[in-house]
């Protein structure tokens, strides 16, 4: 068990081939995670509030089920923010953000970057994992699903 709080601290970029507008579109489209996004089961969203919206998300981590809910701030069209409004046991902190910048080719670098601690159920080592391994397993799927939603609508 943890002494004290522990906060896994990760960055990863991706180049995705659309447009930022369109990438931007995946990443709000928070009911269609669980088509994408293999580890969420279930999103429940709540009403939207200008430009704050809260999002339940069940997730399996392999040993469990767990929801959690997050506040999503759209803060610009190139940055939307998120902080934990409910994790139970399994989650004490997340908050992060996307960063969606136009390359020279037209094209999109997202930034996803998290500061997460998964509580005293989960191992150090384990949370550590799934911040460095998930994350870009994660950016690749949030790319391939732009990109194919760029293919259908061509």
């Amino acid at each position: 068990m943890r002494t004290q709080p522990h906060l896994a601290r990760v960055s990863r970029s991706v180049d995705v081939d659309v447009a930022p507008g369109d990438f931007l579109r995946v990443v709000q489209d928070y009911e269609r995670y669980p088509e994408f996004v293999p580890e969420v089961k279930a999103v429940r969203v709540g009403r939207r509030q200008g430009n704050t919206v809260e999002v339940t998300y069940w997730l399996d981590v392999k040993l469990k089920l767990f929801d959690f809910t997050l506040r999503h701030v759209m803060r610009s069209r190139e940055r939307i923010e998120w902080s934990l409004v409910r994790g139970g046991e399994f989650m004490r902190a997340n908050e992060g953000a996307w960063t969606i910048e136009r390359t020279e080719s037209g094209g999109t670098r997202a930034t996803y970057a998290i500061e997460i601690d998964l509580g005293p159920l989960v191992p150090d080592a384990l949370e550590k994992a799934l911040a460095d391994r998930g994350l870009p397993n994660m950016l690749a799927n949030f790319k391939t699903r732009a990109e194919s939603l760029r293919e259908t609508t061509r």
